[in-house]
């Protein structure tokens, strides 16, 4: 049996200035830190039970140091480390806690340049008493959270000039699936929405046109309960004077967006409502045509393009 990827789990981000980031990851948009290690911090969203789906770490420039998926077994490491190795790409073995709240992982570099890592275990920590939601599905009482806090990690979306082969890898090593996909007018494909458990897009995969570019982050997607909450987020980054892009709605995945940047980093989050869950296990892949739509978007345009590199 093939090994299995189950989601989208964290990314690890780098920022010349660890306070001044958290001013906006935690004050502006709503994310809770959950604990501290000397210039790193762990972050989640309101509705997340895992230890955290952002590690923030100081460091000289803003960069990415890597994307974590986590696997649906635990055997399924060891699975994914035989395929690696078939094709001979190095990993790093990451013991028990050295990333806090999590088990053992690895790392690794994809041949086409992007930093993931893979791991199984994840703590689940409570938040503080005074602070848990009574409802037992829940984390943080609502009571006590920034009111335009998103709710949990979606996706990230990746630029690589050789994106091609990048989708294709992803395909083929390590069982992503195409969701929906679009192609320029002379057939090249612009991008791709792949899933890795087959019920959603957790990564789409742009191609970057300037071959001379290293792959790079776009942004790093995060759901909200409704449209009306990207409206409420926009009010409140005009309060803390933190531009944005949007709001509007993609024509691909039917997502309602809102982006905004840390004026810090430049590291970008996408408050993302609606779109859709794919259970069908014989989902034909949707395909658009470049001239389908203006720009790729149904509702809206997206002004920045700039990236963040590994």
């Amino acid at each position: 049996m093939t090994p299995e990827l189950a989601r989208l789990g964290h990314v690890a981000l780098e920022t010349p200035d660890l306070d001044g980031s958290l001013e906006f990851f935690c004050d502006a948009v709503g994310f809770e830190e959950v604990e501290r290690n000397g210039d790193t911090s762990y972050l989640r969203a309101v509705d997340e039970f895992d230890h955290h789906s952002i590690v923030l770490s100081e460091a000289d420039e803003p960069g990415v140091d890597h994307i974590g998926w986590q696997t649906r077994k635990p055997e399924y490491l060891g699975e994914f480390e035989e395929i690696l190795d078939e094709q001979d790409i190095d990993v790093t073995g990451i013991d028990a806690g050295e990333e806090l709240g999590q088990g053992e992982a690895f790392r690794f570099t994809t041949p086409t340049g992007h930093e993931f890592e893979f791991y199984y275990e994840m703590e689940k920590p409570d938040p503080p008493a005074e602070r848990r939601s009574k409802l037992k599905n829940k984390t943080y009482s609502r009571t006590t959270t920034n009111p335009i806090a998103p709710r949990r990690i979606d996706h990230v979306q990746l630029w690589d000039p050789a994106a091609n082969d990048f989708r294709e890898w992803l395909q083929q090593a390590l069982n992503f699936r195409v969701q929906e996909r679009y192609n320029r007018a002379d057939g090249s494909r612009w991008g791709t929405f792949l899933s890795a458990n087959g019920n959603k897009i957790e990564a789409a995969v742009i191609e970057d046109e300037d071959a001379g570019n290293d792959p790079a982050l776009h942004h790093i997607a995060y759901k909200v309960d409704t449209a009306d909450d990207l409206f409420d987020a926009h009010d409140a980054m005009n309060e803390h004077g933190i531009p944005t892009d949007g709001i509007g709605q993609h024509s691909i995945s039917r997502g309602k967006f809102l982006y905004v940047r840390d004026p810090v980093s430049g590291h970008r989050i996408e408050f993302n409502a609606g779109g859709y869950l794919v259970f069908d296990p014989e989902w034909e892949t949707i395909e658009w045509q470049e001239g389908d739509l203006d720009d790729r978007q149904w509702i809206g345009q997206i002004e920045s393009k700039a990236r963040v590199n590994y």
